[in-house]
């Protein structure tokens, strides 16, 4: 593999030194690619699909639900300090997330999911953009371009994109965080004064960060800059970080509400936050989310899907992405903070996302890379290198059948009574994974540019009839709309609800934070002491509502049932409504 290595024009204005292709020169390309505009088209055409998919897809158990109706209550409330979960203290993360979905809602309307999940579309199209800029440092237009593609039609990243969460944001600002970061270490090391202020964009974003995700971006900060350090065996170039007026920025942008918040709960919020959350997760898996080391590895391939398949090629090209320092830079971005978080027992889909950019940007250089070693004549070594790319890059394309398997199965399983839509779909999701194979095993032959190309948008028209058409179609999951919709449909306007073992945060935000969270006998007093009260009861608690109405002599109208499927739970759920006669 040959690398070109170019200053490229813009340098005098303080761009660094660009890898400007592998292989050869980037090659004939669609003259599209070739300019900015094509750039501002893929974030036009993902902002549109999102936003059809923040229109269809419910509100999701349990985080997403959980952030909305937190924030739903601050902007009702007019309390910007302290975070609540109807009355309950939710200190899982800072308040920035609710500050942003609050001014979100305050401005599009307080009761559509949708309002809520606009701050993660605008980080995502935000994180591509950025990461347009960071490729931009190692290659040509075209290949950035792709770069950011790979992003934007990532599974994970796009899928976090639907939801209200902190996940995209983080993403964002951590992207920021390194970009500042990289433009220090890249300038030091070619002799040149760092960027006037880079240091102080490195703790502003920062700071942003830990206030939206607490201390994620200090972690990914640190264990970048230590394996640069112990890379280099070199410390000097940290003096341009600033460290002492980079902790009062800091300081200055996180402390007034620590020291409010503390002030408000008398030191409960942050004790929860920290003991209750940030130190729970790393002693142990949290909330049945614990899984073995390895497994966001083993994962890997779906989260990036459909970039993975350039996955086992630059992986290969691994020795000389070290020989520079700006590839360099992106090593030591992700694997330190990978091998932290898969260190750390609780494992969600979502963690890996902090280095997403950084990993997008690497998979580029295998576009136009051979396979690696050689089947013919050569050295065993060089047999075994072939034989192992051959395997990863099968492997990748295996990712397809995976995907299809569950297409399927999630339509036949949680189609319910939209079961038609969720097949149609499904078989759209299908051709779409078949036109994905089809160009990978002609890029696996060939390699090239286009190929790529046409597995990134044929993935992105996946993901979009994924998540905002197959997901809106699964009715037997959306448990929340069901009941929500059943309510509507009856007639009924209860004049209070009690829910009976099912307890989901969507629940809570279709209906009201007055929706009482109650056990099977509690219910039943409830229905007998609220003249025209609604009880939500989910089946394992039947028996012991009905006993207490039978003791309390109640008479019941006959009950209206729903069932569906428990995601978070991973259970099947028989529920009841019950209204009493006097109603």
């Amino acid at each position: 593999m040959i690398w070109h290595t170019q200053l490229k024009d813009g340098l005098n204005r303080g761009r660094v030194d660009s890898i400007a292709g592998c292989c050869g020169p980037v090659g004939k390309s669609v003259s599209l690619l070739n300019k900015q505009s094509a750039l501002i088209l893929v974030l036009a055409l993902l902002a549109a699909a999102v936003l059809i998919g923040h229109q269809t897809v419910p509100p999701m158990d349990r985080d997403e639900a959980r952030f909305a109706q937190a924030s739903k209550q601050m902007l009702a409330s007019g309390d910007y300090v302290t975070v609540r979960f109807q009355e309950e203290l939710r200190a899982k993360k800072p308040a920035g997330i609710y500050w942003m979905q609050s001014l979100s809602a305050g401005l599009l309307g307080a009761d559509d999911i949708a309002a809520y999940r606009l701050p993660s579309l605008l980080a995502f199209l935000a994180a591509i953009w950025g990461t347009y800029h960071l490729a931009s440092h190692l290659y040509r237009q075209p290949r950035a371009l792709l770069a950011a593609a790979v992003l934007g039609t990532s599974l994970l990243a796009f899928a976090e994109s639907h939801l209200a969460k902190t996940d995209t944001v983080l993403m964002a600002l951590c992207l920021a965080q390194q970009m500042a970061l990289m433009r220090i270490y890249l300038a030091v090391q070619l002799g040149r004064a760092p960027p006037e202020r880079s240091w102080l964009w490195f703790w502003v974003c920062m700071g942003a960060a830990i206030m939206i995700k607490g201390p994620i971006a200090p972690l990914l900060g640190f264990t970048t800059i230590a394996a640069l350090c112990l890379w280099d065996r070199s410390y000097r170039w940290l003096e341009q970080l600033h460290f002492v007026r980079g902790f009062l920025v800091l300081s200055a942008l996180t402390l007034p509400w620590a020291i409010l918040v503390t002030l408000a709960t008398d030191g409960a919020f942050l004790d929860i936050a920290v003991r209750g959350d940030f130190l729970a997760k790393v002693k142990a898996g949290q909330e049945s989310h614990g899984a073995p080391i390895g497994t966001y590895i083993v994962l890997l391939g779906l989260l990036i899907w459909p970039g993975c398949i350039l996955l086992p090629r630059a992986v290969a090209q691994m020795p000389t992405l070290l020989a520079h320092a700006q590839s360099r830079f992106l090593i030591a971005w992700i694997i330190p903070f990978w091998l932290l978080i898969e260190l750390i027992p609780t494992k969600l889909p979502h963690y890996p996302l902090p280095v997403f950019p950084a990993l997008a940007v690497l998979l580029v250089c295998a576009v136009e890379v051979p396979l690696p070693g050689n089947l013919g004549g050569g050295k065993l070594s060089h047999k075994i290198q072939r034989y192992i790319a051959l395997a990863g890059e099968y492997l990748m394309l295996a990712v397809v059948g995976v995907l299809a398997a569950v297409v399927l199965w999630a339509a036949i399983t949680l189609g319910g009574h939209t079961g038609g839509r969720a097949f149609s779909f499904a078989m759209i999701c299908l051709f779409l994974l078949a036109v994905v194979l089809w160009q990978g095993i002609l890029w696996h032959q060939g390699g090239g540019i286009r190929p790529i190309a046409i597995i990134l948008l044929v993935g992105a028209l996946f993901n979009f009839s994924l998540i905002s058409g197959l997901l809106p179609a699964l009715s037997r999951m959306h448990v929340s709309t069901a009941i929500d919709r059943a309510i509507n449909s009856l007639n009924i306007n209860p004049a209070a609800i009690a829910a009976a073992g099912f307890h989901e945060p969507s629940m809570v935000f279709l209906r009201g934070s007055d929706v009482l969270l109650l056990n099977g006998s509690e219910a039943a007093l409830f229905l007998a002491e609220a003249p025209g009260g609604l009880a939500i009861v989910e089946n394992r608690q039947r028996e012991a509502f009905l006993e207490m109405v039978g003791r309390l002599g109640v008479e019941l109208l006959p009950p209206y049932q729903i069932s569906g499927f428990n995601v978070s739970k991973g259970n099947d759920v028989l529920i009841f409504l019950y209204r009493s006669v006097s109603e």
